[in-house]
């Protein structure tokens, strides 16, 4: 499949790869999969379902594009994983039938967010839970000036929160932002850790801000999260400032980059007399 940015895909690494693992491994985190029917909505390439479903009993992932879903089936091939095209308002599957309904960074692509959730409710069990997220319009787009080419309406934290309490009795709210991997972290009200806060090197301390919002909803009244806080990434192998510097001294007194700078400069000075 093209990369067009629309959609992430398993071969871009950095802080966007942080992103979107972090958020699957945050549904193994929370949920026993083990004996769940679980749908993934906008499923793309097909990674994230090929994640959940070697936990699961069963994946069904949905997704637009007829492409996204053709390449999904011929590279990730499961007898408990399968792929259907079909639309967030409109989905391909009968009453009542996943016990866990994900939907990351979906909702934000179109502006029938109701339809949408009318639609999650009606495929999801009276006792099935929804795990969605999607950018925080203020921290992702405004903060920044930043515009998605691809996003149709996206939702301030209060809007997010409000459209999903509609729907459920229980919702849990969390917030995600990467640092040298993913963090999400939970924003409970009744919580001191409302607002994390990051403390730099120089005991400079800002608010955590949450370039995503992260919901868990379910009407069932008794439901807890398992963790407040889930990080992925390499913590074996963070890469801190201090690594760069010492890199950086490491290369400029090696004899092949003071020869190289030997080299340039004559090259600068020569150039110089020719002007």
């Amino acid at each position: 499949m093209e990369m067009t940015g629309e959609r992430f895909m398993p071969r871009m690494k950095g802080f966007i790869e942080l992103e979107h693992l972090n958020r699957y491994y945050f549904v193994l985190n929370q949920l026993d999969l083990k004996d769940k029917i679980v749908v993934d909505l906008a499923s793309g390439e097909g990674y994230g379902s090929n994640i959940l479903s070697q936990y699961a009993k069963s994946v069904t992932g949905i997704d637009l594009s007829t492409e996204a879903v053709d390449h999904a089936r011929n590279t990730y091939i499961r007898n408990n994983l399968d792929f259907q095209q079909g639309d967030a308002t409109s989905i391909p599957l009968p009453d009542n039938f996943a016990d866990v309904f994900v939907s990351f960074e979906t909702i934000e692509h179109h502006d029938k967010h109701e339809e949408m959730m009318f639609e999650i409710k009606r495929v999801l069990k009276p006792d099935g839970i929804l795990i969605m997220s999607s950018p925080d319009k203020y921290y992702y787009s405004d903060v920044p000036e930043f515009n998605n080419q691809f996003h149709v309406k996206e939702l301030y934290y209060e809007e997010f929160k409000k459209l999903l309490n509609a729907f459920f009795k229980t919702s849990y709210f969390f917030s995600q932002s990467v640092f040298s991997g993913s963090i999400i972290t939970a924003d409970f009200e009744i919580l001191p850790n409302k607002i994390p806060v990051v403390t730099d090197m120089n005991n400079k301390t800002t608010k955590f801000t949450p370039v995503y919002n992260i919901a868990i909803c379910t009407d069932i009244e008794l439901y807890k999260p398992i963790y407040l806080h889930s990080f992925f990434g390499e913590t074996r192998n963070i890469l801190t400032s201090e690594d760069i510097n010492k890199a950086q001294q490491i290369i400029k007194s090696s004899l092949e980059f003071r020869l190289g700078r030997k080299i340039l400069n004559k090259f600068s000075f020569l150039r110089n007399i020719f002007k």
